[in-house]
C-alpha cells in the first residue's frame, strides 16, 4: 500500500512534514519509522478505503456513528502537564457504548491525527491517562483491546508516558502481570495508580498532571463541555475549508489551520474584561507575590521577574491566548500570543495592580476605611491588639501548622497558601479587623490585600 500511495500522490508521501512525524515518534530510528509508515497506510486503507489514502481525514469523512463515538468523549484532551506534554484522557468505559468497533478506531484515528498537527505535540510527546474508575470502568471485558492497541501502534504518536488509573483489585493484579512481560522500554514509561478519584488525582499530580486538568466532577462524573467545544471547532474548521494541504504538511499552526481550545491553566487576554479562568487566577497570584520586588527593582530585575512568571505559567501547562475573532456567532477563536507581546501584557498587569492599589488606598484614606457595626465577633481576626480572641488564635495556629510548608514554597505559590488560610478564616464567618484611628471604640475592616501582607509578615 505504500507503493500505491506514492503512485497516487508522491508529494503527500514524500512531504518532509509527513515523514518527520514518524521519525519523531520513533526517536529518529529510520527502520522503525519506515515500518510504522507502512502500518499507517495499511490502517488508513482499512478504515477509509483507497480513495482517502493520500488525503487528510476531516469531519466530512466520518459517518454519523463515528461522530457520535467522537462526541461521547471516550478519548479527549486535558491540557498539558508541567513538562508541556499533551495529555490524552482515555475512558475505556465509554467505548462499549459505541455501535461498532470500526467507529471507535475511526474516531481514534481522526482524534490522534488532528492533535498531531501540533509540532510541539510531535516533539514533546503525549501522556496518556487511562481512567477506569466507578461507572467509567471498562465493560467490554477486553473486547476490542487488541484492535485498538494495533491501531495505536500504526499512528505516529510519541508516547512519553502512560498512566493507568483503576479501583478494581482484580484488574490491578491482572495489569501487574501484563506489565511484567512488557518490553523494558515500554514498562519504564508505564505507571499504575490504584484507589479512589481523589487518590488517583493526587498520584497523577506527582507526575505533573494537575487535578484541575481532568474533566471530572468530585463525584466522578464526566464533564464534556470542553471536549464538545473541541469537536465543534474541528467541524467549523473543516466546514469553512481550512484544512491543511498535503504539500504544506501537518505542521501549520496558523489560526486558520487548527482550532485552539483554552485549557484550565491557560491565561486568557479578553480585552480588559475580567475573567475567573484558573490560569488568570494563577497569573494574578504570581504578580501579587512578585509585586514588591518588581516595583522596587531595576529594569533588569523587572525583566527577570517577568521571565520567571512566564516560565512558571508554561511549567504549569498553561499558554497565553487572546481572541482571534469569530468564525461564527457561536464560536470564539483563540490564538497564542507572541512572546514579546506576552511580556508586555504581564508588565501591564503589574501596572494595573499598582494603579488599583493606589485608588484603593485613596478611598481608604478619604473614608477612614469601612467601619463595622457593633463589636467584633468571636471568629474575627483582630490586628494591632495584644489580647487575642478565638479568631486570632485560629490564625496563629494555622500559621504554625503551615510554617515549614510556607518556607519551602516559591514566592508566587506562598501567596496561594496565604490565600487558603484567609479563606479558612472567612469560611468560619471571620473578618479581618483593626481598631479605628480615633479613640471611639470603633473598628475598621482590613482590605484583603492589606490582610494578606500582614499574614505574610507573620510567617517571616
Amino acid at each position: 500500500l505504500y507503493e500505491v500511495a506514492e503512485s497516487m500522490d508522491p508529494s503527500y508521501v514524500n512531504a518532509r512534514a509527513f515523514r518527520i512525524m514518524f521519525l519523531r515518534a520513533n526517536e529518529y530510528d529510520s527502520k522503525a519509522s519506515a515500518e510504522q509508515m507502512i502500518k499507517f497506510f495499511e490502517l488508513k486503507h482499512q478504515l477509509f478505503g483507497v480513495d482517502k489514502l493520500v488525503k487528510d481525514i476531516t469531519m466530512q469523512d466520518l459517518d454519523e456513528d463515528d461522530i457520535e463515538c467522537l462526541k461521547r468523549g471516550w478519548v479527549q484532551l486535558a491540557g498539558r502537564d508541567r513538562s508541556g506534554r499533551q495529555i490524552f484522557l482515555v475512558f475505556a468505559g465509554l467505548v462499549g457504548s459505541s455501535k461498532t468497533l470500526q467507529s471507535v478506531i475511526r474516531s481514534q484515528y481522526f482524534f490522534n491525527m488532528r492533535v498531531l498537527q501540533s509540532e510541539e505535540t510531535q516533539t514533546r510527546g503525549t501522556v496518556s491517562v487511562w481512567y477506569t474508575l466507578g461507572d467509567l470502568r471498562s465493560k467490554t471485558n477486553g473486547k476490542g483491546w487488541f484492535e485498538n492497541f494495533m491501531a495505536g501502534r500504526a499512528l505516529p504518536q510519541k508516547k512519553a508516558a502512560i498512566h493507568l488509573c483503576m479501583d478494581d483489585m482484580r484488574q490491578f493484579v491482572l495489569t501487574n502481570l501484563m506489565v511484567k512481560v512488557m518490553k523494558s522500554k515500554l514498562r519504564a514509561r508505564l505507571r499504575q495508580h490504584f484507589g479512589s478519584l481523589t487518590e488517583c488525582r493526587y498520584q497523577l499530580s506527582t507526575y505533573g498532571i494537575l487535578p484541575q486538568s481532568l474533566p471530572l466532577n468530585d463525584d466522578g462524573g464526566l464533564n464534556l463541555d470542553r471536549h464538545l467545544q473541541w469537536v465543534h471547532c474541528c467541524a467549523m474548521e473543516d466546514t469553512f475549508g481550512c484544512s491543511i494541504s498535503p504539500t504544506e504538511g501537518l505542521l501549520d499552526s496558523s489560526p486558520s489551520a487548527r482550532p485552539i481550545i483554552p485549557q484550565q491553566m491557560d491565561v486568557l487576554f479578553t480585552g480588559g474584561k475580567s475573567t475567573s479562568h484558573e490560569g488568570n487566577k494563577s497569573l494574578h497570584l504570581l504578580v501579587q507575590g512578585y509585586s514588591v520586588l518588581y516595583d522596587s527593582g531595576t529594569d533588569e530585575t523587572k525583566r527577570q521577574v517577568v521571565s520567571t512568571i512566564v516560565d512558571e505559567i508554561h511549567r504549569s501547562g498553561g499558554r497565553f491566548l487572546k481572541k482571534h475573532g469569530k468564525r461564527s456567532s457561536e464560536v470564539v477563536c483563540w490564538k497564542e500570543v507572541p512572546s514579546g507581546e506576552v511580556r508586555q501584557k504581564v508588565m501591564q498587569t503589574f501596572r494595573n495592580r499598582r494603579r488599583q492599589l493606589t485608588v484603593s488606598r485613596q478611598k481608604v484614606s478619604s473614608t477612614k476605611g469601612p467601619l463595622i457595626e457593633g463589636e467584633p465577633l468571636p471568629n474575627d481576626v483582630i490586628f494591632g491588639r495584644a489580647q487575642r480572641n478565638p479568631g486570632s488564635e485560629l490564625l496563629h495556629r494555622l500559621i504554625k501548622d503551615h510554617f515549614e510548608e510556607y518556607e519551602s514554597l516559591g514566592r508566587g505559590v506562598k501567596m496561594r497558601l496565604v490565600g487558603s488560610i484567609m479563606q479558612t478564616i472567612t469560611d468560619q464567618g471571620g473578618r479581618f479587623l483593626q481598631p479605628a484611628a480615633s479613640e471611639d471604640g470603633r473598628w475598621l475592616e482590613v482590605p484583603k490585600d492589606a490582610a494578606r501582607e500582614r499574614i505574610s509578615k507573620y510567617f517571616r
